[in-house]
């Protein structure tokens, strides 16, 4: 929703791996929430901390969605439901809509879950990591088949 733990942690994994894969200028990637009151703020300590274990840096300013957005982006993930709802109505057209999937629409073994926010837990990051990971790597997988 803020932008400071879950979706900053997508976007520093994709572009991680997208990297490994040799798709790092292929791919534009960015990430953003739907609510404004963390705007400007930098990434929650606790995943930057986990995404650090895992080798990805997380190097994110919270931002706050906006409809140009559609115009830019060809896909849009939203990591839970109620996000994924909130960008739609935001869409002015069918095709804008279609662009809006839950990031785990491409893991294989969290397909269609929504990825829990750690934020107020004082466990959960890992687990939270594991989902954006597989779900990052079954979104390169389709870019490469593509």
């Amino acid at each position: 929703m803020a932008n400071i733990c879950r979706s900053p942690t997508l976007e520093a994994a994709l572009r991680h791996l997208a990297a490994k894969a040799g798709l790092a200028e292929s791919l534009h990637v960015d990430s953003c929430g739907v609510g404004w009151h963390h705007v400007g703020e930098r990434p929650s300590q606790r995943m930057f901390e986990v995404a650090k274990k895992h080798e990805i840096l997380i190097d994110h300013q919270s931002q706050q969605f906006q409809p140009y957005m559609f115009e830019i982006y060809d896909l849009i993930l939203a990591v839970d439901r109620p996000v994924l709802e909130q960008v739609k109505l935001q869409a002015t057209n069918e095709s804008e809509r279609e662009k809006v999937q839950l990031a785990t629409a491409y893991s294989k073994r969290f397909k269609d879950q929504e990825i829990p926010d750690p934020y107020y837990l004082s466990s959960g990051f890992e687990g939270v990591m594991d989902m954006i990971l597989d779900s990052c790597e079954g979104l390169l997988h389709q870019v490469i088949k593509k």
